[in-house]
């Protein structure tokens, strides 16, 4: 009975990794410059969500929205990186779908599309491209670019787009670079004074993670409890 609860810890762990991350998870843009990967500033955040059933006609794909804070003015048009920088295990020919682009204080209604033509996709297939997003290296293989000059003529700090393969993509799929970051994402105003490329070093704990730390702690209170009705009997 004792080897019981440990061994059930580890199943609904990895039975929990095992399938696609049906929760959202949130990379927590706290990298700026060199004391990176101590500081931990907050200039906003990545967030995958899961969609698709996993079928032929409809794979995997998963919706990714990338949302400043409100002291940041919006996506830098110029400067050492593209809006966002990302990378996906295995390096496919990805597509990506550009679904909305707004001013992150307006209502955004369900479906609609805004200033998407502010944004250009870019990916590994385009010849002689590196994607650089100094100082978080250049290993970066797929990217959005804002092209609007300067950065600062409009608003446009909340961008929400799809990513999938002909295979499916999963959430467990978007895997840190060589130099340890899985976002990179250029922004204009705010503590940047005026542009600075930001990275992400770390996430939210991840639901197989919260599964595997809840089941823990519920094996250890039951020990713990066993034992006292053993000492007491």
């Amino acid at each position: 009975m004792r080897r019981f609860w440990p061994m059930l810890t580890v199943c609904l762990g990895l039975g929990a990794t095992a399938l696609p991350a049906s929760a959202d998870v949130t990379y927590i843009l706290n990298c700026s410059g060199t004391p990176c990967p101590t500081n931990t500033n907050n200039y906003g955040s990545v967030t995958l969500h899961q969609l698709g059933t996993g079928t032929v006609a409809d794979p995997y794909k998963v919706e990714l929205t990338v949302n400043l804070i409100p002291v940041m003015e919006n996506f830098a048009g110029t400067g050492a990186g593209f809006a966002i920088n990302w990378n996906i295990t295995g390096n496919p020919n990805l597509s990506t779908t550009l679904q909305a682009a707004d001013y992150k204080g307006d209502p955004l209604p369900s479906g609609a599309i805004y200033n998407t033509s502010n944004f250009t996709i870019q990916d590994n297939t385009t010849s002689g491209h590196t994607y650089k997003a100094s100082p978080f290296g250049s290993s970066w293989m797929y990217a959005i670019d804002y092209n609007q000059n300067g950065g600062n003529s409009t608003n446009d700090n909340y961008l929400i787009f799809d990513v999938t393969k002909a295979t499916g993509v999963v959430i467990n799929d978007f895997i840190a670079t060589t130099d340890g970051f899985f976002f990179a994402v250029d922004i204009f105003g705010g503590p940047c004074n005026p542009t600075c490329v930001v990275a992400s070093n770390r996430k939210l704990p991840e639901p197989g993670t919260w599964m595997m730390i809840i089941a823990g702690m519920g094996a250890l209170f039951l020990l713990q409890r066993r034992r006292k009705s053993v000492h007491t009997v």
